[in-house]
């Protein structure tokens, strides 16, 4: 079974990407999902690939996805490496250049290359300890879960709890797949499985019984696996709705994200039920943080030290959080990868 990983990737300290962004950077959206620390490199993509190499060392191949930059340490004749430029991955280079994940990832349909079966995964996550596929695929099928949430994203719940560019793609994924599939039907492995809560179980039911569409899903920010027909599936689907999205510089209200071929996996029953208990999101926005996901580290399979220091920090608090950071993944994963100089 080839099974490959797709990573994006963007090099922040590249000074001609920088000045690039700076030309088109006017952005209307002006909340978290577009600030610099969107874009800064904390130079974990290094071992965030050793973790591939060590962990899941079934990997067929990586593709990295970049505007054409790419990590000095990095052996470009590798065969277990593939760099994927946004030229060669957009379905209309018109649509370039983009400083949106969002807009790139509305093109990986095109990417060919990809086996029937990947596991797209961001550059600050990584597989801390030995994972089988069945992990990732059963019966040919992605594992996933179905975990419904409990109140729509209506026009109360944005007055009293504000929304964001990510949540709003959220809400534009969920409406596109609610006119595809209205109503749902799924079976009872799939939304009572015994990997799920008691508090989900009942959600689920409400879903199915009420709302008999999707309102909101939980999610996971770690690596997902996924079938390429999926993702063929969903561009024939909604092509406008994503090349409008793709034309995107950067992150907006009316944008869509990777989440979508998700949940059309789980809509059209493409996913194999079980909810693992495996991951860790670490939200680190000052010391004390990264000193409580460094510590927690080991415990978990899939971990996520994501980046949300604010721009305000001192310049000696953030070094200390990037220093301390690197100091353990280098001792977690000290050997090289085949694909490194």
């Amino acid at each position: 079974m080839k099974i490959d990983f797709v990573i994006p990737w963007v090099d922040g300290n590249d000074l001609l990407w920088q000045k690039e962004k700076e030309k088109y950077d006017s952005s209307e959206v002006k909340d978290y999902t577009n600030s610099d620390m969107r874009y800064r490199d904390w130079g974990t993509l290094k071992y965030v690939m050793r973790s591939i190499e060590k962990n899941a060392p079934w990997y067929n191949k990586i593709y990295l996805i970049t505007a054409g930059h790419y990590p000095e340490w990095l052996d470009l004749d590798s065969e277990k490496v593939e760099l994927i430029t946004h030229d060669e991955l957009f379905f209309d280079t018109s649509h370039l250049p983009t400083f949106s994940s969002r807009a790139i990832e509305m093109n990986l349909p095109n990417l060919d290359k990809l086996a029937d079966k990947f596991i797209h995964m961001n550059d600050d996550t990584l597989i801390t300890k030995k994972v089988d596929i069945n992990r990732f695929f059963i019966d040919d099928k992605p594992v996933d879960f179905l975990s419904h949430g409990w109140i729509p994203r209506n026009k109360l719940f944005e007055k009293l709890r504000g929304m964001n560019a990510w949540a709003y793609a959220i809400k534009n994924n969920l409406n596109l797949i609610n006119k595809k599939f209205y109503p749902m039907n799924f079976n009872s492995k799939e939304i009572y499985h015994h990997t799920y809560s008691l508090k989900t179980k009942i959600s689920n039911w409400i879903m199915q019984n009420m709302y008999k569409k999707f309102i909101w899903i939980e999610h996971w920010h770690h690596p997902t696996p996924y079938l390429k027909k999926t993702l063929v599936d969903v561009y024939n689907e909604f092509s406008d709705e994503m090349m409008k999205c793709s034309k995107n510089k950067f992150r907006t209200n009316d944008g869509l994200n990777p989440y979508i071929y998700r949940y059309w996996q789980l809509a059209n029953h493409n996913f194999y039920p079980y909810k693992h208990n495996d991951g860790l999101f670490c939200k680190i926005e000052n010391k004390d943080d990264i000193d409580k996901c460094l510590n927690d580290l080991d415990k978990y399979t899939l971990v996520c030290p994501n980046d949300s220091v604010p721009d305000t920090i001192s310049e000696e608090e953030y070094i200390y959080i990037e220093t301390k950071l690197i100091k353990k993944l280098d001792e977690m994963f000290f050997d090289k990868a085949s694909f490194e100089k």
